[in-house]
């Protein structure tokens, strides 16, 4: 009899036949599946422990804890591993760890009876003995390093109290894992507790996840037969389950499965609340007038100084609970105050009425710390200054470029009366009134452009007269500018800048104030034309460029200073010619020379005709005979010279060969100015030169320029002299004297054969000063300088940077020395480092950056004690006003977390809580109304209406079997942070494996 199942089995096995039959014969099928090949699953399991075992993890934690605020204190230490030969799994593993410097043993810890008060093994000793407790558990349930307050600390630590954990990340060249999704999670977990498992690793690993700004882990680690869980939520919306400690209590005791009926596991709990006071949310009386006026723009020839707004720092108060029960506090939804108005007597009083009061009231607290958070994002007016001047060095465009409106067709525009205001002005008097041409001829023009100017008339006479003190402009206004004070540190000599309140030290600071009210770069590029037209004017009148050092260009200035130096050497040569011209009656131009030559000013024999028309000048008188004067020409012999440029007596020295002629000092040029760039530009010409004989002789030429005049100017004073004659002049060092005989000769440098003053004297003719060409020619110098000066607008800032700069150091070493705090920097180093920055060919924009970070930093301190200092002035009912003083000096200088002995109690308690009564943040209606808050507790201390806390942070801990109630006990603990609009809890729940 065949069964209905065999029925179904033949039928099966007939289908499978028949479809066999029809396959092609020549077609075999074969699928091998290898199992002894290790998945990429399998793979990554084995670099984890192949990670664990390199850096030689050990299998136990010693026995010991770690000291009070070590997690802030010490110093952390870090090991990288990389896993990037599984595909899917490339993922960085890094270790951090707190080295055991910072620990003490386990038995110096616990305390020594039950008398003593709780300490972080209190919970432990109920159901652990020391030998077996193991050390991760007693650093979760340490209470030395709760809520570290460091920012760069990991979060881990903070929320977990480990000094010692794995961290996975995805790898830079993972596309896959940057957001993981649930089921790769879980993969990656089971990875870590397999790979844990393994190697016995008791140092608990994490995977981060996400985005990193989340900051999402998970995590396990495996030690004593425990396992233990870390998980993260982060819920945007705060649910009012999670507002309150009764709320996480009972959170917490459903996660652990402690709700049963007779479950009375000690739940430990330690608590801080963070009250913050923002200076931008505060309404001292007086007190935001006064930072007002600080803020107020400053006015030309000042820098600002200061934050810009109001939020550059936070003052935070930590109220904390250490070690409480958690079951013996009360805090509910109800832990709020409301406050209400009513009138009476014309006066209106707030109250603060609470409703159910909460054993969580800052007042209260037993322990107190206040902390001063400078916030980095702060905008500070000074560094801000200073960094976004020097953004502008790079721009390329050129001033002309911004000035287009400027350049229209004026065909229609009156030509006659342009001629004529033209040529007024080139033939002005030299007593005209010194205003800018633009400032009387552009302005005039504008009606008919009919196109808005950056800067008003009004405010550029107002410039003008401040760059140039000297002009009739600057004595209409009758203004008196402010002016820097001279800083008496040595080392702002080294500065390659500009002396304080000079020309370019005015016109730093004017083109910053230009730049920041004035149109930005539009506005800069209008000034430096007018700055121009002002120095071509004064150029062509004759009228030297105020604010700058006299004398030859001094190379330890900024370029810019040695540009006005060599304009105003130019100036005073020239008119220095026209004077001399004008008193000499043998003078060989006239007054109105372009081109003065020069004077001998003594017995000069004039036999040129001169030229009586004012564009006709000369340069030197030469000889057309091509021979020198004196030397016989053809079959007649010229007269013998005649002495010229006689300057003075050279005491009572006589020429060697005629004993009976005295000599004479020559009347000889001055050596030409030289800007530093000038003088780059000569020594790179004199390195190009070949190195042969002709290349040498041409370096010679070069450098003797100066020597031959010298010489040919000595030769046409002192006829008839020879070399030894002028080397009793020019360097009497090289005339040695024998002592025996009285007989003097040349110095063995000075008579080797070949020697280069030999060869510049054989070559230097008889001329005086008057006939050689000229060493310095003012005009071409002159126009060089106003060339030079015709500048990009990345050109203008990048010569005006180094007196900005001195400027700024000036500012900023004013304020420190007027406030008594110690800045974070010492001058002489802020010094040396604007020195160095300056000096270099190459500006180091990354140098820059570090020193306005630290300019950043001074001036953010100083501002934010000033502040501070005015809350405590306008603070009303303060106990101990010069102490809270001293106390806010070093809490501004320390800027680090700072216990309040004492709490509320204590009179510096008092004084902050004073600070943070929010009573105290508003203005009386009227003056002489009687203080708001002056209440009495019953305690005697005056009632205070500080704000709500902006920050909650819980941890509850316990001991407690898991996950059956005859498990072994494990730890527990629940970290909760609750702030506005956010919640994060993070947790580690153990469970027993032996018993579970």
């Amino acid at each position: 009899m065949v069964t209905l199942g065999e029925t179904d089995s033949r039928v099966k096995y007939r289908k499978q036949s028949e479809e066999r039959d029809h396959l092609p014969e020549e077609t075999e099928m074969f699928e091998i599946t290898d199992f002894t090949t290790a998945s990429d699953w399998e793979r990554f399991i084995a670099r984890l422990e192949d990670a664990i075992h390199d850096w030689k993890l050990p299998r136990s934690l010693p026995e010991t804890t770690f000291l009070k605020d070590s997690f802030v204190t010490g110093k952390w230490k870090e090991c990288n591993s990389d896993i990037t030969d599984v595909p899917d799994f490339e993922y960085l593993i890094k270790r951090l760890y707190l080295p055991a410097a910072y620990a003490e043993t386990l038995e110096a810890a616990i305390p020594a009876t039950r008398s003593d008060p709780p300490r972080l093994s209190s919970l432990s000793k109920t159901c652990f003995s020391v030998n077996e407790f193991p050390a991760l558990f007693e650093q979760m349930l340490s209470m030395e390093n709760d809520f570290p307050n460091s920012a760069t600390l990991h979060p881990l630590c903070r929320w977990f109290g480990l000094a010692d954990f794995l961290v996975i990340t995805a790898s830079p060249f993972n596309q896959i894992d940057w957001q993981v999704k649930e089921d790769r999670i879980k993969l990656i977990q089971s990875s870590m507790v397999i790979a844990v498992a393994n190697t016995k690793c008791p140092i608990p690993m994490f995977l981060q996840f996400g985005e990193l700004s989340r900051l999402m882990f998970v995590g396990v680690s495996e030690v004593a037969g425990f396992r233990t869980l870390y998980e993260i939520i982060d819920l945007e919306r705060v649910p009012d389950r999670m507002k309150t400690l009764s709320g996480l209590v009972e959170i917490f005791k459903d996660k652990i499965s402690q709700r049963a009926e007779g479950a009375t596991q000690l739940i430990k709990t330690s608590i801080q609340l963070t009250l913050e006071l923002n200076p931008d949310e505060v309404d001292f009386e007086g007190l935001s007038d006064e930072l007002i006026e600080d803020r107020k723009p400053d006015g030309l020839g000042c820098l600002p100084f200061g934050p810009s707004e109001f939020d550059s720092f936070v003052l935070r108060l930590l109220a904390s609970w250490p070690n409480a029960n958690a079951d013996a506090i009360e805090d509910t939804l109800l832990h709020s105050y409301v406050p209400f108005v009513f009138s009476l007597m014309d006066q209106i009083h707030f109250l603060c009425v609470f409703f159910s009061p909460s054993d969580l009231d800052p007042l209260q607290a037993p322990k107190w710390a206040v902390q001063l958070n400078l916030n980095e994002g702060s905008s500070y007016r000074l560094s801000d200054t200073l960094m976004n001047f020097a953004k502008q060095v790079h721009k390329k465009e050129t001033v002309q470029s911004y000035l287009e409106f400027l350049e229209r067709d004026i065909a229609d525009a009156n030509a006659g009366d342009q001629a004529t205001a033209v040529l007024n002005r080139l033939t002005g008097e030299g007593d005209e009134r010194l205003r800018s041409r633009l400032s009387k001829a552009l302005y005039s023009r504008l009606p008919t452009f009919h196109l808005p100017v950056p800067i008003d008339a009004e405010s550029l006479n107002e410039i003008l007269a401040y760059l140039f003190p000297d002009s009739e402009l600057a004595k209409d206004e009758q203004r008196v500018f402010p002016a820097f004070s001279e800083r008496s540190e040595s080392a702002f000599k080294t500065i390659k800048g500009a002396p304080i309140n000079s020309l370019p030290f005015r016109l730093a600071l004017t083109i910053q104030f230009v730049f920041d009210n004035y149109g930005g770069l539009l506005g800069v590029a209008y000034l430096w034309h007018e700055i121009l037209l002002e120095l071509r004017y004064r150029w062509e009148n004759g009228h030297l460029v105020p604010g700058v050092e006299a004398g030859m260009p001094n190379h330890g200035s900024c370029l810019l200073n040695q540009k006005l130096q060599m304009l105003n050497c130019c100036i005073a040569k020239r008119e220095a010619g026209r004077v001399a011209a004008a008193a000499s009656n043998d003078a060989l131009a006239p007054v109105h020379s372009k081109s003065p030559v020069y004077y001998d000013g003594v017995d000069a024999d004039v036999t040129d005709d001169d030229d009586e028309e004012d564009d006709e000048f000369f340069d030197c008188v030469t000889d057309d005979s091509g021979s020198l004067p004196g030397e016989a020409q053809g079959p007649v012999a010229q007269k013998p010279l005649k002495p010229e440029g006689r300057k003075e007596l050279l005491g009572t020295l006589t020429l060697l060969r005629d004993t009976g002629m005295p000599l004479y000092v020559p009347i000889t040029q001055e050596s030409a100015p030289m800007t530093e760039d000038m003088a780059q530009e000569h020594l790179e010409r004199m390195v190009a030169t070949d190195d042969d004989e002709d290349g040498r002789a041409a370096r010679m030429r070069m450098q003797s320029v100066a020597l031959v005049s010298d010489m040919s100017a000595f030769k046409a004073a002192n006829p008839g002299c020879v070399f030894e004659d002028f080397v009793r002049w020019h360097s009497p060092r090289d005339w040695e004297v024998d002592s025996a005989s009285g007989e003097g000769h040349l110095s063995e440098r000075m008579s080797q054969a070949g020697s280069a003053w030999i060869e510049a004297w054989d070559s230097a003719e008889p001329k005086s000063v008057r006939k050689q060409k000229r060493l310095f020619d003012e005009c071409v110098e002159a126009e060089k300088v106003l060339s030079y000066l015709t500048l990009t607008i990345g050109g203008v800032f990048r010569h005006a940077l180094p007196m900005l700069l001195q400027a700024g150091l000036t500012k900023l070493f004013d304020e420190m020395d007027a406030t008594e705090i110690s800045p974070p920097c010492e001058k002489g180093a802020v010094l040396k480092s604007v020195s160095r920055l300056l000096s270099d060919t190459n500006f180091s924009w990354l140098e820059y950056e570090k020193l306005i970070k630290l300019v950043r930093l001074t001036e953010q301190i100083i501002s934010t004690h000033r502040t501070l200092e005015s809350v405590a002035k306008k603070t009303r009912d303060l106990p101990d006003r010069d102490g809270f003083r001293s106390f806010l000096r070093t809490m501004v200088e320390a800027r680090q977390l700072t216990a309040i002995p004492g709490g509320a109690r204590s009179p510096l308690g008092q004084c902050l809580a004073a600070i943070f009564d929010q009573r105290n943040q508003r203005s009386s209606s009227r003056e002489g109304s009687p203080p708001i808050g002056t209440g009495m507790d019953e305690k005697g201390l005056k009632k205070r209406c500080l704000p709500a806390p902006s920050l909650k942070e819980f941890i509850l801990r316990t001991v407690a079997p898991r996950p059956y109630q005859f498990s072994r006990p494990g730890v527990h603990r629940m970290y909760t942070s609750i702030r506005s609009g956010e919640v994060r809890i993070a947790g580690a729940f153990t469970e027993d494996l032996m018993y579970g």
